[in-house]
């Protein structure tokens, strides 16, 4: 069977889609077959690329359309294909959805204020003065969430899922896209007969399945996909999505959070994804700080990754330099509330920065130290030579 690597690039900490484009020979040194570009379609940049106002355009941040065709065609000659997030719980309320079909969207006539978004636990319902209701948002008060059930919880919106299906066609046929990383579909699971919101319910309901499988049906060819997933049980909640939906990866982002219980369950958590052919092994990217837990640090965690032996790995950049969190001087506070929408949040909600420094998804998201590069591809004991042994290593076993 063969082995799949997947190389996460953060648009945000690059400064064109041309200087991403250069970077494509370092991702195919390591032997990647997909390169996943997140965070770059186009947007107000209130969620730095997930909170999408055109599902169809490339943020003109990063560079043009005709740019990241170019883009492609330079990874399909290095034997990559591109990845796009798909985001399916919601747009930004700059998309012209938001005014032209409010349907699309979750309402209410009056506020809930026993549900709290995700970020920061303010409010999860904002009021719109056009439309004089609630509409809402699991994440910033700019991302309004789709309403994927508007009558019940067995058939998903056809409308909604012929609008995905056209965006996916527009991307895999115009543009030879390879697929999707599908962003939060758990996002989806909401139950709005409770009086509260809570993340345990968006995580063991199953309503997203009915939406993935509508959009990407058994009976028609897909593209490639993969799914973030948050998966406190280790195997019950990513085996369902990976057993009953065509997505060909599942990735628990939980996994590195295991390393705070210490070094021995978190071997044994990743020991037991790995036995699943299905599952995405990743411990870095854009969501979280760099992986580091007292001594344990990002090419430990590789190291183990690889020696797991999963099916598939999913690397983010910078990790295979063994990477470590910037320090305050490279990361300042002006960054930290730039770099990361929910930082920024909960400030407002008057959290100290500087306990958010550890934490913050900004340690991940400042520009790559390129020079690194050469430093590290001239000295055999590199961590990135060291990485591309455990590539190929990993690759020649069964």
């Amino acid at each position: 069977m063969a082995k799949i690597l997947v190389y996460q690039i953060w648009a945000g900490a690059w400064p064109s889609l041309r200087e991403m484009q250069y970077h494509l020979k370092r991702i195919a040194a390591l032997g990647a077959n997909y390169v996943w570009l997140s965070g770059i379609l186009k947007s107000p940049q209130h969620d730095h690329g997930y909170d999408v106002s055109d599902y169809r355009a490339i943020d003109p941040l990063y560079g043009t359309m005709e740019e990241f065709d170019d883009f492609v065609e330079t990874a399909r000659r290095y034997n990559i294909g591109v990845l796009l997030d798909l985001v399916l719980n919601h747009t930004s309320v700059d998309h012209p959805w938001f005014r032209e079909h409010p349907e699309y969207y979750c309402w209410s006539n009056y506020d809930r204020p026993g549900w709290k978004n995700l970020f920061d636990e303010g409010p999860a319902w904002k009021y719109d003065a056009q439309y004089g209701q609630y509409y809402c948002h699991l994440f910033h008060e700019t991302q309004a969430d789709l309403n994927w059930f508007p009558i019940d919880d067995h058939t998903p919106d056809q409308t909604l899922v012929h609008e995905f299906r056209d965006i996916v066609k527009f991307w895999t046929k115009e543009y030879r896209v390879a697929g999707f990383r599908l962003d939060v579909p758990q996002g989806i699971n909401k139950d709005f007969y409770r009086d509260t919101l809570k993340f345990n319910d968006l995580i063991f309901r199953m309503q997203a399945p009915k939406v993935l499988n509508a959009i990407f049906p058994s009976h028609l060819s897909h593209p490639f996909l993969m799914m973030e997933c948050f998966d406190p049980t280790f195997g019950d909640i990513a085996d369902y999505y990976a057993a009953n939906t065509q997505v060909d990866f599942v990735m628990n982002v939980l996994l590195k959070s295991t390393i705070n219980s210490g070094a021995k369950e978190f071997k044994q958590k990743l020991k037991n994804s790995a036995l699943n052919p299905k599952y995405m092994v990743d411990i870095e990217s854009h969501d979280s700080p760099r992986f580091s837990h007292g001594c344990w640090n990002s090419i430990w965690g590789t190291h183990q990754i690889f020696q797991a032996n999963p099916r598939a790995v999913c690397i983010y950049q910078g990790q295979e330099l063994g990477l470590a969190n910037p320090t305050p001087e490279q990361l300042t506070y002006a960054n930290m509330i730039g770099l990361d929408a929910e930082t920024a949040m909960k400030v407002c909600r008057g959290v100290p920065l500087e306990s958010l420094r550890s934490t913050s998804r900004a340690n991940a998201r400042v520009p790559l130290p390129l020079d690194k590069y050469d430093k590290q591809e001239n000295d055999p004991k590199s961590c990135l030579n060291l990485v591309k042994l455990e590539i190929q290593n990993w690759r020649l076993k069964r």
